[in-house]
This record gives C-alpha cells, sequence and structure tokens, in this order.
C-alpha cells in the first residue's frame, strides 16, 4: 500500500471510531444532549488505536466538522478549550446512531455528502430518520407490538 492508501484507510478507521464513540454514547445517555469535545474523542480513540492523540485529533476536528456542516451534529459552546459539540435526543443523527452499525451510518454520511455536493435533493440520512420515527410511534402506539387483536 502507498503511503496515501495507508492515510486513507487510517482516516477510515478513526471516523468508525469516531461514530462507534458517539453510538455508545447515545446508547448510554441519561438525558436529552450529549455532548463531547474533540479533544477528548481523539484521546478516546487513542487509547483503541495505540497512537498519539495528536495525530488523530486533526482526523477528529474536520471529521465533527463535516457532520456540522451536514446539519447531524451541532455546536453548543465555544471557549478558550475549543468546541464542545452535541447530539440531542429524538433528532435524526441521534435515531441513526440508535438504530445502525457504523458503517452503515459512515456509508450514509458519504453518500449524504455526494448528494449535496451533485445538488440532488436525495436526502438519504432524513428518510432513514423519518422510517425509524414511523416505526418507533407505531411500536408506542400498538403498546410495543403486542397483539392488539379484539380476541381474548
Amino acid at each position: 500500500m502507498t503511503a496515501s492508501e495507508n492515510l486513507m484507510v487510517d482516516t477510515k478507521k478513526v471516523k468508525i471510531l469516531i461514530l462507534q464513540m458517539l453510538k455508545d454514547m447515545v446508547l448510554n445517555a441519561k438525558g436529552q444532549l450529549i455532548t463531547f469535545r474533540p479533544a477528548k474523542v481523539a484521546q478516546d480513540i487513542s487509547i483503541w488505536t495505540r497512537k498519539s492523540p495528536r495525530s488523530e485529533s486533526v482526523i477528529v476536528r474536520n471529521f465533527l466538522e463535516e457532520l456540522v456542516e451536514l446539519g447531524l451534529i451541532r455546536v453548543i459552546k465555544r471557549s478558550a478549550r475549543g468546541k464542545v459539540y452535541g447530539i440531542m435526543r429524538n433528532t435524526e443523527f441521534w435515531l441513526i446512531l440508535e438504530h445502525n452499525n457504523v458503517h452503515e451510518i459512515l456509508s450514509f454520511i458519504d453518500g449524504y455528502k455526494s448528494a449535496r455536493r451533485s445538488n440532488t435533493s436525495i436526502n438519504m440520512l432524513r428518510e432513514l430518520a423519518n422510517a425509524q420515527k414511523i416505526n418507533l410511534a407505531q411500536t408506542a402506539t400498538n403498546g410495543g407490538n403486542k397483539n392488539i387483536s379484539g380476541n381474548p
């Protein structure tokens, strides 16, 4: 593998690790909002990859900024220590993180980016989130998939 191919593999690996960390945070969330700083994300990833957190911090910041540009996450706060990013409960991205694996999510994000670049009005992430919201609403209204027929 050439150096540029190796960098692409490492970048994809780091993005998958970021999404896995966000997925874990969403699944373990108690409140309505999860927040995180890029430095903390890079530090946690460096534990998994056994590399310096400095090497991943640039990739982490760039990927999080991509997600902000796509409207999937928000900048909650800016301070001298940097930005704090957040994801609100019941947003599209929260539901996508909750119900899909990280490889599917990364392919959705890449597809969404390419669709926006080509000015195509395909909103794969929104359609997926809306389908999941409908599914959750149907589950809630029928009592969690209980048999609601009139027969005892």
